[in-house]
């Protein structure tokens, strides 16, 4: 238990490394100087900005526990005086809020491994939304700070680096405030690392063993703490790296965006059931691919049709906002299989194997039936943990009931 305890105590440690490294100046006095000082201080070159690209990827990971950690560490390490001058994260309300709740997801995933993973996933679902909530804030008002002051600290460091305007809009020479550079570009970073780490909270969600839930926190854990590490080594090493992170995740982007809206779908039929099931439409349901269906990539949403001259299609629009398409379904035998969570669409062409193409929304439990007179399908099939926990819940009828007994004559 001491041992399990330890660890935690380090990879906290090095979480709050990652998102708040210390400059050289705090470790040789101990404490931060204020805001208004900060802007005064004299930083080896580049190193102001590797801090700010390390926090606001350390942040991205993990946006509760980073601007928690972040805010935490600058409150207890500024002189009691200059405390109000602080940003808001700073405050003891909002970062001691955000340690509460991190300390009750701790609770809930140390608790969930002796329990099975169905029963942990509603509580999963609302971390979900709590990452969204937590990346919604911190983009708005952490992210622009952070850059704000990497803007300063580049133009104490440049003088002369600043951007003519005059071409621009004409009249007297003036000057672009590096600021309207840097925030957007840290934006744009912290959202692209922020949805491929928001990833795994889906992953999370749709995996249903509580060890695989474990191993892909593990995963991101690491890895913030592995950008804590590289800074702890050399400063422009972990701007390198985290530069890298944010390259690799700009590529993964856009499958993460198809995983998030999936999993924000999914979550919100589950947590509100009352509100998916008022929206369901079983003549043509909401749907998403399952591996390459047409030529479309994997959890590509849209909604099955049916055409006017019988066939079955699945339309959806590109980039979710742009013109709709419609990619027909392969012939061969169809079947709409009823899921724990939600139905499935199953294929089988020829000779060839079986095979899921489409998951319905959770709201379509319940209209398989529907689903499958509207597309024409050939069945309606049970899943098989559905057809096993029937065979229990009828043997425990028996059981209870003392069996069925016998008609008399």
């Amino acid at each position: 238990m001491k041992s399990g305890r330890s660890l935690w105590r380090a990879v906290l440690a090095l979480a709050l490394l990652a998102v708040s490294p210390l400059r050289a100046e705090e470790v040789e006095r101990g404490a931060a100087t204020p805001p208004a000082v900060e802007k005064q201080e004299q930083h080896l070159p580049g190193v102001a900005l590797s801090q700010g690209i390390t926090e606001i990827t350390g942040v991205a990971i993990s946006p509760l526990l980073g601007v928690s950690a972040v805010g935490a560490w600058r409150y207890w390490h500024t002189n009691a005086e200059a405390r109000g001058a602080l940003p808001w994260f700073c405050q003891p309300w909002v970062w001691g809020s955000g340690m509460l709740l991190l300390a009750m997801c701790f609770l809930k995933d140390s608790l969930g491994t002796a329990v099975p993973g169905v029963l942990k996933k509603p509580f999963d679902m609302v971390e979900l939304f709590e990452n969204k909530a937590s990346a919604l804030v911190a983009s708005a008002a952490f992210v622009p700070v952070i850059a704000g002051q990497m803007a300063e600290h580049f133009k104490a460091e440049h003088p002369a680096a600043a951007v003519p305007a005059a071409s621009l809009i004409g009249g007297n020479l003036a000057f672009i405030d590096m600021a309207w550079l840097f925030v957007p570009v840290a934006i744009i970073a912290f959202l692209l690392v922020w949805i491929c780490s928001h990833a795994i909270n889906v992953l999370i969600i749709l995996s249903p063993f509580s060890s695989v839930d474990a191993v892909l926190k593990i995963m991101r854990t690491s890895l913030l703490a592995s950008v804590g590490l590289i800074y702890a080594i050399a400063p422009w090493l972990a701007a390198i790296f985290c530069l890298v992170l944010i390259a690799i995740a700009a590529w993964l982007a856009p499958t993460a965006m198809r995983l998030a809206i999936f999993g924000a779908r999914f979550a919100g039929d589950i947590l509100l059931p009352w509100r998916g099931k008022s929206r369901a439409t079983p003549e043509s349901p909401h749907a998403f691919t399952l591996g390459r269906v047409g030529g479309l990539p994997a959890r590509t949403g849209g909604r099955l049709i049916a055409l006017e001259d019988g066939s079955t299609a699945f339309r959806y629009r590109r980039c979710c906002v742009l013109d709709e398409r419609t990619i027909p379904l392969p012939e061969g035998t169809r079947l709409v299989a009823k899921g724990l969570l939600s139905p499935s669409l199953l294929h089988r062409g020829g000779d060839a194997a079986e095979v899921e193409v489409l998951l319905f929304l959770p709201r379509y439990r319940g209209h398989e039936d529907a689903i499958a007179g509207h597309m024409k399908c050939h069945g309606v099939r049970e899943h098989g943990l559905t057809r096993g926990f029937a065979a229990v819940k009828g043997w425990l009828k028996d059981v209870l009931r003392g069996g069925k007994g016998i008609a008399s004559t």
